[in-house]
């Protein structure tokens, strides 16, 4: 587990503005827009939110893990609804296997334990779900990583909401 990357995160998200951080969201241009946000438009455009794992691939050890935001193309066929609309959002990838985005990519490039990416950034699995702060998310990070590394599991399924 990369406690290293896990710990700069934390230590970020404790010092960001809580409007600028929405657990729901991947990085988008406002709440209600679907839209990608480039790094830079991020860091620079106090108007933009992100979600933790958003908010991380700005910093240094999860870039150097190989994590990054890229474009996603949602097709047609990717939609159940029939009035759904094609459209392009962000998603986390990872530049060691394109083929992974999302929480496995974040798995893979943090080294974490399966479903410990759901448990600590996927806002079903905290109590308050979409009002969760970026402090709570900031301590439930530290709390996994203090945890020795052969009771990890038994933390996860503890929070494991699936």
């Amino acid at each position: 587990m990369n406690r290293i990357a896990l710990l700069e995160l934390a230590d970020f998200l404790e010092t960001l503005d809580p409007k600028r951080f929405d657990i729901t969201t991947w990085r988008k241009l406002g709440r209600k827009k679907v839209g990608y946000v480039t790094d830079e438009s991020l860091l620079n455009d106090f108007n933009t939110v992100a979600c933790p794992v958003g908010w991380g691939c700005l910093l240094k050890s999860w870039k150097e893990a190989g994590l990054y935001i890229d474009r996603f193309e949602v097709k047609q066929e990717y939609l159940e609804h029939p009035l759904s609309k094609p459209h392009v959002m962000s998603m986390v990838k990872l530049r060691s296997n394109p083929e992974l985005d999302s929480y496995e990519a974040v798995r893979k490039g943090l080294n974490l334990y399966p479903r410990m990416a759901e448990v600590l950034f996927d806002y079903s699995n905290y109590a308050d779900e979409e009002f969760t702060s970026p402090e709570t998310v900031a301590e439930r990070i530290r709390e996994f990583c203090k945890v020795p590394e052969d009771e990890l599991q038994n933390l996860i399924i503890t929070y494991d909401d699936h």
